[in-house]
């Protein structure tokens, strides 16, 4: 008990704390408790999509990826940390480890099996049709055809995107209703939706913080911005009329974007046939980017400039 005791105190009254592997506690469920205060008004950007999925995404990473850079950092000062020079310390510092450990190995697990969904509907892939080809060139993305059951038309693929059509949609919408589907995918392969995605995933399968929230809400800003895209270029008929002919009835994995996941078919459907004119706050999305940017800064801040003294220090007794 004691040495738990003077463990506490040395953390609690310690000015190093943000620079100990108490930090690998304190810092990231201080930035969650942040993210979570600011999630209310992440969801108020319905008319801003483009800028809601960006920061939705960056909120949902934030709190993970500040654990990651204590953790490096604390690893690269070695056993200098206050909270370590105790028993308990170390044991706390040892569990942590453990379970970080444990999220990597899940999570490379859990990216590992998102990847062989991809390789296998890559599989079952056939070259497209000469008009499904051109298609294709016309949106600028690459195109495959799909034999699978049900009316898919989704991106796979992180670093070579491409889209696949399966023969049941074919069927189900005409060429200006595909190529609409075909420019709503391309959209999502310009804007790097799906690495995005995957990195934010991995991140929570790493640190399982309590961000499903934002998660989906990036998962659904993104649709509304390819639909924004695609409706610049397509016809928003058209659109919706692909949209509504070929609606899921499940949610689809992160690893993969489908045009008509009916999670927001509905809503998305009403912005295509009674499109409003948006007017984005530029002070809103200052103010949210601001807040995100000071908090990640403020949590990572002290470890990185103990890490730098510390290096500085040893070039200048080195030299």
């Amino acid at each position: 008990m004691t040495d738990v005791s003077a463990f506490l105190t040395a953390c609690i009254s310690s000015p190093a704390l943000l620079t100990s592997a108490c930090a690998l506690v304190v810092v990231p469920a201080i930035a969650w408790l942040m993210i979570r205060a600011l999630a209310p008004s992440l969801g108020r950007m319905a008319d801003d999509p483009v800028w809601q999925a960006s920061l939705s995404a960056a909120a949902a990473a934030l709190p993970g990826t500040l654990f990651l850079v204590i953790g490096a950092a604390t690893l690269r000062g070695g056993w200098n940390s206050t909270c370590l020079q105790f028993a308990s310390g170390r044991i706390l510092y040892g569990a942590i480890a453990a379970l970080t450990a444990f999220g990597f190995a899940r999570a490379i697990v859990l990216a590992r099996q998102r990847a062989c969904d991809v390789t296998r509907l890559l599989r079952q892939s056939s070259l497209p049709s000469p008009s499904l080809q051109k298609l294709g060139e016309i949106a600028g993305v690459r195109i495959r055809e799909l034999y699978a059951e049900g009316a898919l038309v989704i991106l796979a693929g992180l670093f070579r995107p491409v889209v696949l059509v399966s023969s049941d949609a074919l069927q189900r919408v005409n060429d200006a209703e595909l190529l609409a589907a075909v420019r709503h995918e391309a959209a999502h392969a310009r804007r790097g939706d799906l690495v995005c995605a995957a990195v934010v995933t991995f991140i929570a399968d790493v640190v399982p913080l309590p961000v499903g929230n934002l998660i989906a809400l990036h998962r659904r800003a993104r649709e509304f911005a390819a639909d924004a895209h695609a409706a610049r270029i397509a016809d928003r008929c058209d659109l919706a009329a692909a949209l509504l002919a070929l609606a899921r009835p499940t949610s689809v994995a992160t690893s993969i974007a489908a045009f008509a996941d009916a999670g927001a078919v509905r809503d998305r459907l009403g912005a295509l046939l009674s499109p409003m004119s948006l007017q984005p706050s530029l002070e809103r999305r200052a103010l949210l980017t601001a807040a995100l940017a000071a908090t990640f800064l403020l949590g990572a801040a002290p470890v990185l400039i103990a890490v730098v003294l510390g290096f500085t220090c040893s070039v200048v007794m080195r030299a």
